[in-house]
């Protein structure tokens, strides 16, 4: 489905931990990578920002706040989550913002996840391809994105698939099995 732009061959196994604020696992990440040993510099960790947090006077302060529940000084991954619901904020507003966090340090690299092509576009539009790291959308065998993958990669910015196994139903698809 694409490289991962997460990967950036410097971590390797398991070590790519991507939480959410909306799921509140933040306090219990940063618990396992105290409890594992392994040094931060050979973790990757990726956050997100919910779409309550996505204007210019919420999106900050939001990811603070995940980096507090995390115990980290910076992520070396944010995403944007879900793009605004009906657009009520603009993409280029929560784009610039996020921006600006990585700017301050918060992050090493910025992304998108769920986009389609035209928040895409007009994400491109607000920063420019080159600091968008990647586009987190659903792939797998039923469901390819093919439009929004090729437009992504033309733009030379990286997929990262998530459910790449669909909740497990891969698994039992007889023409794999095979």
């Amino acid at each position: 489905t694409g490289s991962d732009a997460s990967d950036n061959g410097r971590v390797g196994g398991n070590r790519k931990i991507d939480s959410e604020h909306m799921n509140s696992k933040e306090a219990a990440i940063c618990q396992a990578i105290a409890a594992s040993g392994v040094a931060r510099d050979d973790i990757f960790v990726t956050t997100k920002v919910w779409t309550d947090s996505l204007t210019a006077d919420t999106l900050v302060p939001s990811l603070r706040a995940s980096l507090e529940r995390l115990r980290l000084g910076r992520v070396d991954l944010a995403l944007i989550h879900w793009p605004s619901p009906g657009d009520a904020v603009p993409v280029a507003e929560t784009l610039q913002a996020l921006a600006d966090a990585q700017d301050q340090g918060l992050a090493d690299r910025i992304g998108v996840s769920n986009f389609t092509v035209a928040h895409l576009r007009q994400a491109i539009n607000a920063v420019g391809a080159d600091r968008i790291a990647t586009l987190q959308i659903e792939i797998h065998p039923f469901l390819q994105n093919r439009t929004v993958v090729n437009f992504a990669r033309s733009q030379g910015i990286h997929i990262t698939a998530y459910m790449p196994l669909a909740y497990g139903k891969v698994m039992t698809e007889p023409v794999l099995q095979a």
